[in-house]
C-alpha cells in the first residue's frame, strides 16, 4: 500500500495518459493488505496515511489557489468559487470559504507551505497560520519560519495560544478588543423538537465555558459511575440536568410570579403509577416511560393532576413534597450519598427512593427510603435491578 504519490502526481498521469492505473480502491482489497502488515508497520502506516491526509489538505489548497486565479468557476459555470467548490466538492460553505482563504494566505507563507506539502502540518493549524497571516501580513512576513518550525510540533490547540500572545504583541490594543468583545458572541438557544425531545445549542464565553467544563467532568467523573452502561454523551446531557436539578432544589430564590419554585406537572391516571392500565403518562405533553413517573414521584416537587376514566381532569391538588426537608436531612445524615454497593457519589448528587413505592402503599419515612444517585435511581425503576438490601 503506497501513500506515498501525491495528488497532483496521480492528476498530471492521468491527463497525460499512459500512466499507472488508480490504486484498486476495493475494501476487501484494502482489508487483505492491512491485515498482512506486521505491527511495526501498520503504526508506520498509520502515521505516514496521516501525513498523507495533510499532505493532500496543502495539495488541495494550492490547486483551489490556481483554480481562483484563472478565475474558471466564473469563466466556465458563471458562479463563484465558492460557490463552485460547494457543488463540486460537496463543501459547506463555511469550509470552501475558509478552504479558499487558505489558500490564496499560501500564495504569502513559502516556509510553511513546504512543510504541509510535506505532511508536517495539520490543516487546522495551517488555516490558523493563513488567518493570522491576513491579519497582520507585514508582521507575519519576519515570524513566518518560526511559524512554519512551531507548527510542525505544536497541537493546533498550542499553536493558536502561541499565535495569540504574538498578537498581543503585535497589537496589544486590537488583542485585547477581541477579548472583550468574545463575551459578546455567548448565546444558548434550547428548544424541544417536533418529536417532544429537546435541543441545546450554546457558545460561551472562555470563563463560562470552562466553568460549565469543570461541573460536567466533576460529574461525569468515571470513578463515580461504576460502568452504567450511558455513552459519554448521555452522561454530559444527563450531567447538565443534574446541574438543573441541583440549582432548583438549593436556590431559595427560584420563584416564578406565583411564588412557588418552579415545578414540573405531570399528568396521567392513577392507574398508570400504579401499573394498572396501559397507557403512557406525559410531561408537557410528551409521552415518556412511566418508570420515570415512579423515579420522579420518589423525591420530588408534583402536581398531581388527577384524571377520570374518560382522562378528563377531575382535581388539580396543591404542589406536594413527598420527601420533606427534614427527612432529606435525616436521609443524608444516615445515608452520606448513594447507599448502592460500591458507589460513592455524594449526597448532592442522590434522589430519596422509597424502599415500597408510595404508589404501592409505600410510607414516607425514614426507614421506607434511602438516598441513591440518579444513575442507580433510574438503574432501580427503569431497568427492574434490585436496590441494595439495606
Amino acid at each position: 500500500m503506497n501513500f506515498q504519490t501525491s495528488v497532483t502526481d496521480r492528476a498530471m498521469e492521468s491527463e497525460q495518459g499512459g500512466g499507472p492505473e488508480a490504486p484498486d480502491t476495493d475494501q476487501t482489497t484494502i482489508q487483505q493488505q492491512i491485515n498482512r502488515f506486521p505491527n511495526p508497520g501498520l503504526k508506520k502506516a498509520i502515521v505516514d496515511a496521516k501525513r498523507l491526509i495533510e499532505r493532500t489538505h496543502a495539495e488541495l489548497a494550492l490547486l483551489v489557489s490556481e483554480f481562483h486565479d484563472r478565475a474558471l468557476a466564473e469563466l466556465d459555470h458563471g458562479i463563484s468559487t465558492v460557490r463552485w467548490l460547494e457543488k463540486h466538492c460537496s463543501m459547506s460553505p463555511t469550509e470552501a470559504s475558509g478552504t479558499l482563504k487558505t489558500a490564496r494566505a499560501l500564495e504569502h507563507m513559502p516556509t510553511v507551505t513546504d512543510n504541509a506539502l510535506c505532511g508536517d502540518v495539520p490543516w487546522p493549524s495551517l488555516r490558523l497560520l493563513s488567518e493570522a497571516r491576513d491579519r497582520y501580513p507585514q508582521e507575519f512576513e519576519h515570524h513566518e519560519h518560526v511559524f512554519a518550525d512551531t507548527a510542525t510540533y505544536l497541537s493546533t490547540r498550542d499553536l493558536r495560544r502561541a499565535v495569540g500572545h504574538w498578537e498581543q504583541q503585535v497589537n496589544y490594543d486590537q488583542a485585547l478588543g477581541d477579548a472583550r468583545s468574545v463575551d459578546q458572541l455567548r448565546s444558548f438557544h434550547h428548544s424541544q423538537t417536533y418529536d417532544g425531545l429537546w435541543a441545546s445549542k450554546g457558545t460561551f464565553s472562555p470563563e463560562g465555558g470552562h466553568i460549565i467544563d469543570t461541573a460536567l467532568n466533576a460529574i461525569c467523573d468515571p470513578s463515580n459511575l461504576n460502568g452504567d452502561g450511558r455513552s459519554p454523551t448521555q452522561r454530559r446531557a444527563d450531567a447538565v440536568v443534574e446541574l438543573s436539578r441541583f440549582w432548583l432544589d438549593h436556590n431559595a430564590d427560584a420563584v416564578t410570579s406565583g411564588g412557588e419554585k418552579p415545578h414540573i406537572t405531570v399528568t396521567l391516571d392513577y392507574r398508570i403509577l400504579t401499573g394498572a392500565l396501559r397507557q403512557l403518562p406525559e410531561i408537557g405533553g410528551t409521552a415518556v416511560d412511566p418508570e420515570t413517573i415512579r423515579r420522579l414521584t420518589c423525591d420530588a416537587a408534583i402536581i398531581p393532576m388527577v384524571l377520570g376514566s374518560d382522562s378528563e381532569p377531575l382535581d388539580v391538588g396543591r404542589r406536594t413534597r413527598t420527601i420533606p426537608a427534614a427527612l432529606r436531612r435525616a436521609l443524608e445524615h444516615r445515608d452520606g450519598g448513594c447507599r448502592w454497593d460500591g458507589c460513592t457519589a455524594p449526597v448532592s448528587w442522590c434522589d430519596a427512593h422509597h424502599k415500597i413505592h408510595w404508589a404501592n402503599g409505600g410510607r414516607t419515612s425514614l426507614a421506607n427510603t434511602m438516598l441513591l444517585c440518579r444513575s442507580h435511581h433510574t438503574a432501580t425503576h427503569g431497568q427492574n435491578r434490585a436496590p441494595p438490601d439495606v
